[in-house]
């Protein structure tokens, strides 16, 4: 299960189990989704956002409540999708955040403003399910180990900076660098395998 759930959430119902019952209007079970993915989520929005801003939390309330309307609402039903479609409104929440101060003239970080996607519709996203298998087939074809293992954690399983700095013994100031050359190999198969729009992207 991808890290935008709590792992560490003692319930013992599926999550298909909890989607089911918001859709019958069972509130404790809203209240047991909340539970089981607002760290999570919180998590998810402060990568995509500048380091320390305020609006951290007022992105991950909106989420939250515009995801849990919609399983109300019978919108999302597959727990299979459904961490991918939170993923997928977390990275449209901050990316319209930032284009609208970007509008208003505000300066932006690079990895803010740099290339984040605009989705029109969730559910449509969804279909990258079968692109993110291709891309970890891929990624799996590094021959360099180290390299593997960074973009797996850190574009994959959405692992942080600190914890992938951590684990593989990467020293906090050499971590762009070191996921630049990793990038940059990367991008050699994504070429080979023909995916031109993302082997031309640098973020």
């Amino acid at each position: 299960m991808t890290t935008v759930e709590n792992r560490d959430d003692s319930s013992t119902e599926s999550l298909q189990g909890v989607l089911e019952r918001i859709a019958t209007g069972d509130r404790a079970a809203e209240a047991a989704l909340l539970t089981r993915f607002q760290r999570g989520v919180r998590a998810l929005v402060v990568r995509h956002c500048r380091p320390g801003d305020v609006v951290v939390d007022d992105i991950a309330q909106d989420v939250l409540s515009a995801v849990l309307v919609r399983v109300r609402e019978g919108g999302i039903r597959d727990a299979q999708t459904f961490p991918a479609y939170l993923q997928t409104m977390i990275v449209r929440a901050t990316t319209a955040e930032y284009r609208k101060r970007r509008a208003r003239g505000e300066s932006l970080p690079i990895d803010v403003a740099d290339g984040l996607p605009d989705r029109s519709d969730p559910p449509a996203d969804l279909d990258s399910q079968r692109m993110a298998a291709q891309l970890r087939n891929l990624i799996a074809d590094l021959p360099v180990a180290r390299d593997r293992a960074l973009l797996s954690r850190f574009y994959l399983e959405e692992h942080s900076k600190e914890d992938i700095c951590v684990s593989m013994g990467i020293a906090d100031d050499h971590f762009h660098r070191v996921v630049h050359r990793a990038r940059v190999r990367f991008r050699a198969l994504l070429a080979q395998a023909g995916i031109v729009s993302l082997a031309g992207r640098d973020k």
